[in-house]
């Protein structure tokens, strides 16, 4: 018995075989007025998730654009 699953969302193409459908991501987040700088020296936006983590939308050097969440330290 499998207690965890992962699935990958699929459609039917004209061959009758099934092929994978790239899902938009979510970039809806709250504007920080806070931007984050990489290690290359790029700047992002930092944006607020609903749940209250801190993020940016990076691009890959594919294209491909995704959420990359920031790890920010403890306040003493």
């Amino acid at each position: 018995m499998f207690a965890d699953s992962f699935g990958q969302n699929a459609k039917l193409d004209s061959k009758g075989n099934y092929v994978y459908v790239k899902q938009p991501i979510d970039t809806t987040g709250n504007p920080t007025g806070k931007t984050f700088t990489d290690s290359k020296g790029v700047v992002y936006p930092v944006l607020l998730s609903k749940t209250g983590s801190l993020f940016v939308i990076r691009t890959s050097a594919k294209g491909t654009r995704y959420k990359y969440y920031l790890r920010t330290e403890a306040k003493i």
